[in-house]
């Protein structure tokens, strides 16, 4: 929109609204769809903790998908009360210390 208004010599404003379940755009700190994504994470891991602790021996179990990044599932799980571990892609897992 940007290359096309000055193109034209259009005199105007643009505003952009950042929107990404990601959270990985540089300079802002905050986008709509990652607020979003982080309620209803939120909201799955609340009803998995339910549902776990209704049974005996029961584990809850939420994947969390972002793109190439533990954004998404760090900032939920911190929002969460019932999280006892959180696996990120960034990180090496073993099997042995989990």
């Amino acid at each position: 929109i940007l290359t096309a208004r000055i193109a034209m010599n259009h005199q105007c404003s643009c505003m952009v609204i950042p929107s990404t379940i990601n959270n990985d755009l540089p300079l802002v700190s905050r986008t709509f769809g990652f607020e979003t994504a982080c309620t209803v994470a939120r909201d799955s891991i609340n009803a998995a903790y339910v549902e776990a602790t209704c049974n005996a021996n029961c584990i809850g179990l939420v994947k969390l998908t972002g793109h190439d990044n533990g954004f998404l599932a760090i900032e939920t799980t911190l929002a969460a009360r019932h999280v006892d571990i959180c696996l990120l892609p960034e990180m090496e897992i073993s099997i042995e210390k989990v």
